[in-house]
């Protein structure tokens, strides 16, 4: 797949400095919280909102192995390493989320709610998927 076969999928789409903008498919985004970037034969796509990529291509009828220039293969029984500098910007945004979300759970000011809940696990899934990545071990 091209990064313009992509796009076509993708609403509100803008041209940027170092690559587009679009409406985020994965969840009601009034404005332009998704950003794409092909970089080395790679789309690469962060939604500012939150939304991880499987979400994203989910939400198009897409697979993530779709993002690639050729679909990865590991040998059964193997977990696929990924660089762990790409796996690392990525886990960041998720620390950074469940930094504010116990922030907001100690805040006596602040409602907490399931969805916030909901949220920190999927946060803590997306850590521990991401450490796996890289070579670590699940702690369960």
């Amino acid at each position: 797949m091209t990064v313009v076969e992509l796009l076509e999928r993708l609403q509100g789409v803008r041209k940027t400095d170092h690559g587009w903008t679009a409406k985020c498919p994965s969840h009601n985004d009034n404005s332009p919280s998704l950003s794409v970037t092909e970089k080395d034969g790679k789309i690469l796509l962060h939604c500012f909102a939150g939304c991880g990529a499987h979400e994203i291509v989910t939400a198009v009828g897409l697979e993530l192995s779709d993002l690639f220039p050729e679909k990865l293969e590991f040998s059964k029984g193997r977990t696929p390493r990924f660089p762990a500098h790409e796996v690392l910007m990525g886990l960041s945004d998720e620390i950074d989320i469940a930094s504010l979300l116990i922030t907001r759970w100690f805040d006596p000011s602040k409602i907490w709610d399931l969805d916030h809940y909901d949220r920190l696990l999927l946060s803590n899934a997306r850590i521990q998927s991401g450490v796996v990545m890289i070579g670590g071990h699940r702690h369960e």
